[in-house]
């Protein structure tokens, strides 16, 4: 596959080749045939030309990867990816061709506000009473849907006037609520993520305050989104620009000490897998090298046995959605192990995607597909019956909250009320 920095990731000529040699060995194999739409129109248009790969024409080649909305789910999936000498990595594939169309042709204005996610947290939280209230009006909704292409029906998340990075930097610890046990050597520097910060501080003040309750230190180092949404639109400057500013902040932070935790999978992907492919710097590998999902941070500390077991309560039958860029970590099933530590708790996992997918399931021409997509997640959390649903990734939950009616809350979340730390909940 070629590398991000190669001269021939601008050439659309190499794009072609490779596209063409891809394809080929996928319609020869058709593993992922049932992943996401993009297999299915371009096995579909494969057929239509009777298995001739080379008579392929531009919509079917552009709509295929439109709809690839980098689940990643087909990388690990897929019998040809590196090692093997066919070397193939579609998602990659995917985001080339998302890369060179953005070379032809500006992203539009939706795009783009979609994927500045800080800028758009900043500007909604500034006015985050008046911004959720709009947003929860039909006609508000009906308007962006036909002015911006953002889908009316689409569950939005709510804006918060004070973000987690402020509400930390204000909180002093003695007053953040936990109950602390014996200090121990570890510490974390918390990628809080721009969802958290943004949009669901609590999810950042469990996180901290399990932490903190398992004897863990935690700073919180300067840092912007991932970037990850840029590559819906494949603006991969827009990533490296992130990526370097994170990197430096976050390399600094590991030097002295630190592990690199982060309680959304989208991030601790980008940490450990995309950043050391973007940015070809030792201190990008270091900081991939550190990062841990939270998780995987917290079944780190139970393995050590230093995690704390002294639960007062149980969420019960947890409905157990894993996302898609967890599945792609292959660090196994880490959130389900670790509510499973509760006494009296049962897990269900649900190894199926939500639909949601970043910005895919925002926009109008993607809502119906995305729903599509997520209907086997939705009937599974149904048909569990739990008692509470539980998703590593928020923009799931969402999803999982939208088309089922339960409020789909974070793993930490769980452990946090079983602490009984929900108790002693601070603002």
């Amino acid at each position: 596959m070629i590398a991000f920095d190669s001269p021939k990731f601008a050439d659309p000529k190499a794009f072609d080749a490779e596209t063409l040699r891809v394809y080929e060995i996928c319609t020869g194999c058709r593993r992922c045939f049932n992943l996401c739409p993009s297999f299915d129109v371009l096995f579909r248009g494969i057929d239509d030309k009777d298995g001739d790969v080379n008579a392929l024409e531009a919509p079917v080649l552009n709509q295929v990867v439109d709809l690839c909305y980098y689940c990643k789910l087909c990388f690990n999936h897929c019998p040809y990816c590196p090692p093997h000498h066919y070397d193939l990595d579609f998602p990659r594939l995917m985001l080339w061709g998302k890369h060179l169309k953005l070379n032809r042709q500006p992203a539009g204005l939706r795009d783009r506000l979609l994927a500045d996610v800080d800028f758009m947290g900043r500007l909604g939280g500034m006015i985050a009473p008046l911004t959720n209230r709009a947003l929860r009006q039909p006609w508000v909704r009906w308007v962006l849907e036909k002015a911006m292409g953002i889908h009316r029906e689409r569950l939005f998340p709510n804006f918060q006037w004070q973000s987690f990075a402020s509400w930390f930097r204000r909180t002093p610890e003695s007053r953040r609520g936990t109950a602390h046990r014996a200090p121990t050597e570890e510490k974390v520097a918390l990628f809080y993520t721009c969802y958290v910060n943004r949009h669901d501080p609590e999810i950042g003040k469990a996180t901290l305050q399990v932490l903190e309750k398992n004897g863990v230190e935690v700073i919180c180092p300067e840092q912007e989104c991932c970037g990850m949404p840029y590559f819906d639109i494949g603006d991969l400057d827009a990533v490296r620009q992130k990526a370097r500013s994170n990197i430096k902040s976050l390399a600094t932070a590991v030097d002295a000490g630190y592990k690199i935790v982060s309680p959304m999978p989208t991030c601790s992907l980008m940490l450990k897998k995309e950043y050391p492919d973007l940015i070809l710097t030792e201190e990008a590998r270091k900081v991939a090298a550190n990062t841990y999902d939270l998780c995987e941070y917290l079944m780190k500390l139970e393995g050590q046995g230093k995690l704390a077991k002294d639960f007062v309560s149980s969420p019960g039958k947890v409905a157990y959605q894993v996302p898609c860029h967890l599945r792609d970590q292959n660090i196994g099933l880490k959130s389900r192990d670790l509510m499973k530590l509760i006494p009296g708790t049962t897990v269900e996992v649900i190894e199926k995607c939500s639909g949601h997918d970043g910005t895919f399931g925002v926009k109008k021409e993607y809502y119906d597909a995305s729903l599509k997509i997520g209907r086997k997640a939705f009937a599974a959390v149904e048909d569990a019956e739990p008692d509470t649903v539980a998703s590593d990734c928020p923009l799931s939950g969402l999803a999982l909250t939208q088309s089922t009616g339960k409020t789909s809350i974070h793993p930490v979340q769980v452990l946090h009320t079983a602490y009984g730390l929900d108790k002693r909940r601070v603002t």
